[in-house]
């Protein structure tokens, strides 16, 4: 749906609902996190190599949890730190811990 399709032109209603995604959004990646940092990934990514980001693992989780008719768990504060990238497989793992990143060369002339 197209926010401009939707007839709501009340900017009090849209910042409500806006919001709520926010809020929303925030919750599925929360979830996503601590599902990754518990070692449950692979209860809800199971193929190999895809690797879903924390946001499409906490929306599966909600999925889950609506379905199953469970309360949401107790949400952890996020980390003060970036998390290492959710990885569904040792092989995508090590491919990311032994990647080689490039910066900006500085050559000196003297």
């Amino acid at each position: 749906m197209d926010i401009l399709d939707s007839g709501l032109r009340d900017a009090g209603v849209l910042t409500c609902l806006f919001m709520l995604l926010d809020c929303a959004y925030l919750i599925a990646l929360v979830l996503g996190m601590m599902l990754v940092k518990a070692g449950q990934r692979t209860r809800l990514d199971w193929h190999g190599d895809r690797g879903l980001s924390f946001l499409q693992l906490g929306l599966r989780e909600l999925a889950r949890l609506c379905y199953e008719r469970l309360p949401l768990p107790i949400l952890q504060a996020l980390p003060k730190h970036n998390p290492p990238p959710a990885c569904a497989s040792q092989r995508k793992r090590d491919a990311l811990d032994c990647r080689i990143e490039f910066s900006e060369v500085v050559t000196f002339s003297f």
